[in-house]
C-alpha cells in the first residue's frame, strides 16, 4: 500500500473521530466542552499565576536583597580652592549593597494575604465555571424545549394541511361553503406561521449553544434528551438543601477568606506604627583613571561596612491611624456582604425549591390533560371526516390541544431547568 493511500485513510479516520465527537451530546458532555475550550475560563485561570507569583514575591521579601551600582565622575575639582583644578572623567567608583530584614511587622501578614488571594483566585475561576455551566444548562434546555415545540408545530401544520385538502375536496364539490374554506386556510397559514417562529427560535438557541461550546461554525453536532424520568420525585426539604448549598457556595468561601484578607491588612497597617529592623552591608571600591596600577588601586581601595539600622516612627500626623482606619472600615463592608450572600443564597434556594416542586406538579397534571386533549382532538378529526363536526369546532379543539401541549412543554422543561439549577447550587449536579 503506498504512502499516499495510508495518509489519506489516516486523514479520513481522523475526520470521522472529529465529526463524531460533537455527536449526542449529553448535558454533562455539553458543560465539559464548554469548561475546556471557554476562552473566559482560561483568562480567569491567569488571575492564578499573578496570585502565586505575589505569593512567592511576599516570602521572598524575608531574604536578604542585593543591588550593584557604578560612578563615573565627569567633572572633580576645588573652583575655590587655592590650588585650583578641575579633572575630567578623574574617578569612578563601583558599590555592592545588601540589605535583610530582621523584624518587620508587616510580612508574616503580607504572605497570609496573599495566600488567601491565592485561593480567591483558585475560588473565582470556579465561580465563573460555575456560571458557564448555568449559561450552558439553560441553553441546552431551551434548546430542547423548542425542539420539542418544533415537534408539535409540525404535527399540527400536517394535520391542518390535511384538513385544508379534504375540506376543498368537499367545497368543490358544493358540500363546504367559503367560510368553512376561509377557515380552514387561516388554521393551515396560522399553523405554518407557529412552526416557522418556533425554527427560527431553534436555529437562534442553537447557535448560542454552539458558540457557548465555542464549536466551529459549520461543524455538526447534536444533541441527546435530557433526563425526563416520568417517576420525578419530591426534592429534599429546604434546610437540608440550604444546608447543601452552604457548603457548596464558592461566594460563601470568597467572602469568609476576603475577610481573612482584611484581617492581614489591618495588621500590615499597624506596623506602621512599630519599629522596623534592618541588616545592612556593603562592599565598594574606586580608582582614578590618571594614576596608574589600576589593580593596585582597586585593592587598597576596598571598603566593607555593615550596620543594623533600627527605625522608628515618632510623628506621622495621623497617616498610620488612617490607614488602620481604612482598613477596618473595609473589613466590615466585606463582613456586610458576606451577610448579603447568605441572604441571596437563602432566597435562591427558597425560590428554586417553590420553582421545582410548582413546575413538578404542574407537568403532572399537564401530562393528564395533554394525554386528554389528545384522545379528544383524535375523536373530533374522525368526526369531522364523518362529516358530524363542522370546521370551526375542530379549529376550537386544534387550539384547546395545541395550548395543552405548550403549557405541558412549559411545565416539563421550567421543571427540568430548576431542578439542575438546584443541582448545581446544591453540588448535586
Amino acid at each position: 500500500m503506498s504512502f499516499s493511500r495510508i495518509a489519506f485513510i489516516l486523514s479520513t479516520a481522523v475526520c470521522a473521530l472529529f465529526a463524531q465527537s460533537y455527536q449526542n451530546l449529553t448535558l454533562q458532555n455539553c458543560i465539559e466542552i464548554a469548561k475546556k475550550s471557554s476562552l473566559s475560563l482560561a483568562s480567569a485561570k491567569l488571575s492564578e499565576k499573578t496570585a502565586e507569583s505575589a505569593l512567592t514575591q511576599a516570602k521572598n521579601a524575608r531574604l536578604p536583597g542585593l543591588s550593584g551600582s557604578a560612578d563615573q565622575d565627569i567633572v572633580n575639582g576645588r573652583p575655590f580652592g587655592e590650588n585650583s583644578y578641575f579633572d575630567y572623567l578623574s574617578a569612578i567608583s563601583m558599590r555592592l549593597s545588601s540589605s535583610m530584614p530582621i523584624y518587620r511587622g508587616d510580612i508574616a501578614h503580607s504572605i497570609n494575604k496573599a495566600e488567601y488571594n491565592k485561593e480567591i483566585a483558585k475560588l473565582k475561576s470556579e465561580a465563573a465555571e460555575r456560571i458557564l455551566s448555568e449559561q450552558v444548562i439553560r441553553t441546552y434546555m431551551q434548546v430542547w424545549s423548542l425542539i420539542e415545540s418544533e415537534a408539535s408545530a409540525k404535527a399540527a401544520l400536517a394535520l391542518s394541511k390535511r384538513m385544508l385538502a379534504r375540506d376543498s375536496v368537499l367545497f368543490n364539490a358544493g358540500s363546504y361553503t367559503a367560510s368553512d374554506l376561509a377557515l380552514a386556510f387561516a388554521q393551515a397559514a396560522s399553523d405554518s406561521l407557529n412552526l416557522l417562529q418556533v425554527q427560527s427560535n431553534l436555529t437562534g438557541y442553537f447557535t448560542e449553544l454552539r458558540q457557548l461550546l465555542e464549536i466551529p461554525q459549520g461543524t455538526t453536532f447534536s444533541l441527546s434528551p435530557p433526563d425526563s424520568s416520568v417517576n420525578v420525585e419530591k426534592v429534599a426539604d429546604y434546610k437540608t438543601l440550604l444546608l447543601q448549598a452552604q457548603e457548596n457556595s464558592i461566594n460563601k468561601k470568597m467572602d469568609s477568606l476576603s475577610i481573612l484578607m482584611a484581617d492581614e491588612s489591618i495588621g500590615i497597617a499597624k506596623s506602621d506604627r512599630y519599629p522596623k529592623i534592618n541588616l545592612n552591608g556593603g562592599l565598594s571600591t574606586g580608582l582614578l583613571w590618571k594614576k596608574p596600577e589600576y589593580g593596585t588601586q582597586l585593592k587598597s581601595l576596598i571598603v566593607y561596612s555593615a550596620s543594623l539600622g533600627l527605625i522608628v516612627p515618632i510623628i506621622d500626623w495621623g497617616a498610620a491611624q488612617h490607614r488602620i482606619l481604612v482598613e477596618q472600615v473595609a473589613k466590615e463592608d466585606k463582613q456586610i456582604a458576606s451577610v448579603s450572600t447568605q441572604k441571596q443564597l437563602e432566597n435562591a434556594i427558597e425560590q428554586l425549591v417553590l420553582q421545582v416542586e410548582t413546575y413538578r406538579v404542574q407537568w403532572e397534571v399537564s401530562s393528564v390533560q395533554l394525554d386528554a386533549g389528545r384522545l379528544s382532538l383524535e375523536k373530533s378529526v374522525q368526526q369531522h371526516e364523518l362529516g358530524m363536526l363542522d370546521i370551526s369546532s375542530l379549529v376550537q379543539q386544534q387550539t384547546i390541544f395545541n395550548n395543552s401541549q405548550i403549557k405541558h412543554n412549559q411545565a416539563k422543561y421550567s421543571y427540568l431547568l430548576s431542578k439542575s439549577l438546584l443541582d448545581l447550587q446544591t453540588g448535586n449536579f
